[in-house]
């Protein structure tokens, strides 16, 4: 009978633990940052690609797309105000990947230049959709370069501050109607992987045609590509640029 009462006692104790047992939540909020949840905004990625460079030596086929790059983005990136090149002479951003696979990496590349050059879509558009796909991926250089071609594009940089802390677009400030449209468009897209025939017409209205809508929805899907090349190889921002996102831990 001891053993009995005593192992109901146990079982009654254990039970009034766990209802005054302290939320989850509150626990989790005296977690210090820079803990195994997140790394801190100043953790530098460790570079996984080898830098291909002329003076490195490339074959033929790299070389035709390194040099494609350095024409064509070479003279985007200056307009925007940041360099395509390291001081080794190696491709930053996603371009060295693209050198490094020659063959799938030229036509990665001809693909990036025909959403930029060959879009029907206004680029400020563009831009927004491009943005919204940096922070589903929270890729830091696809950002760092996109934030300056969106300023450069007309994008106010208090519609740029709502798009990376994600701000609901019935909220957000700062954009034109069409922009918002685009805004809504994107994230109702990213966070369902579905358009409603409401957003979809918003959309449609703001981008003027229905090719026009088209190239955006294959900018966006080209830019995942992107993302997922800087952040698969840890593509790492220019020296001294802070990173826009908190780095996750794998």
């Amino acid at each position: 009978m001891l053993n009995l009462h005593g192992r109901r006692l146990a079982a009654f104790a254990t039970r009034l633990s766990r209802q005054h047992a302290p939320p989850a939540s509150s626990l989790l909020g005296s977690i210090p940052s820079g803990s195994a949840r997140h790394q801190s905004q100043s953790h530098e990625l460790v570079p996984r690609l080898t830098p291909r460079s002329p003076e490195g030596g490339l074959s033929e086929e790299q070389e035709v797309v390194y040099r494609r790059i350095e024409e064509d983005r070479g003279k985007t990136g200056a307009k925007a105000g940041f360099s395509v090149k390291n001081p080794d002479g190696s491709l930053v951003g996603p371009w060295n990947a693209m050198v490094s696979s020659p063959l799938i990496g030229g036509l990665v590349e001809r693909m990036g230049s025909f959403c930029r050059h060959k879009t029907t879509c206004p680029m400020d558009l563009i831009e927004i959709g491009i943005l919204v796909v940096g922070v589903e991926w929270k890729s830091q250089f696809e950002w760092y370069a996109h934030e300056k071609l969106a300023l450069k594009a007309g994008v106010t940089e208090d519609a740029i501050g709502c798009i990376l802390r994600g701000a609901p677009a019935a909220d957000a400030s700062g954009f034109t109607d069409s922009q918002r449209a685009v805004y809504a468009y994107a994230k109702e897209f990213h966070a369902t992987k579905r358009v409603s025939d409401a957003t979809h017409q918003a959309a449609l209205a703001a981008v003027g045609s229905e090719q026009g809508l088209i190239d955006l929805v294959f900018t966006m899907g080209f830019y995942h590509q992107i993302c997922m090349t800087l952040n698969a190889f840890n593509v790492p921002l220019p020296p001294g640029v802070p990173q826009p996102f908190e780095e996750p831990v794998p």
